[in-house]
């Protein structure tokens, strides 16, 4: 026969049935430990003039006590219609710029997620073309004169310069700075197919 009093004590601790009420309100309270989060309107807007002054989403989700997943969800708008693939240019750990890329069209969408205009991938551009778009990416990669290109190309598995096709391999990093590129992709399996530099 089992000895309840003993497994209580061997379990939590204790066999005072107070202190197991408590130790039972605990658990029961962290199950909802979880569950999605709902913010108001207004803190929906600190929270996106918090990462706009620079604080990364990791603090702001210990701040309001809830996973960075979440904190993403409410201050990241869903990728634009026709747009295949979004770019998030990254300053360590914080987005500063969102680029919706619709290849079929030859544009772009952006979303500024820091006012400082340093990290911004267009700076103070709020509207940027096609064209600016290719000379951004032009920027994340090394120059086509490198020396040795084709050496570099292959390392990454690139049989031509692409500067889209290297930034996905490099995620767009450069020595001299902390900026990196994400990528996520809708759609199409080869988002890139389109593009002609």
């Amino acid at each position: 026969m089992t000895d309840y009093r003993k497994l209580c004590i061997d379990l939590f601790g204790t066999d005072d049935p107070e202190k197991l009420k408590a130790i039972a309100q605990k658990a029961a309270s962290n199950r909802n430990a979880g569950r999605s989060r709902k913010f108001t309107d207004d803190e929906i807007a600190h929270i996106k003039k918090l990462q706009s002054s620079g604080m990364s989403i990791n603090d702001i989700a210990e701040k309001y006590g809830t996973s960075r997943q979440i904190v993403s969800k409410y201050i990241n708008s869903p990728i634009r219609k026709g747009c295949t693939m979004r770019m998030s240019f990254m300053h360590r750990q914080t987005p500063c710029t969102i680029i919706d890329v619709d290849f079929l069209h030859k544009k772009i969408h952006i979303e500024n997620k820091t006012d400082n205009i340093i990290y911004r991938a267009f700076g103070r551009n709020e509207n940027p073309s096609w064209e600016d778009f290719q000379q951004f990416l032009y920027s994340r990669c090394f120059p086509k004169s490198r020396g040795n290109l084709d050496l570099f190309l292959d390392d990454l598995g690139i049989d031509n310069y692409d500067p889209l096709r290297i930034i996905e391999k490099t995620k767009g990093r450069c020595a001299e700075d902390n900026m990196h590129i994400r990528f996520d992709y809708r759609r199409l399996e080869k988002p890139n197919e389109n593009y002609q530099a």
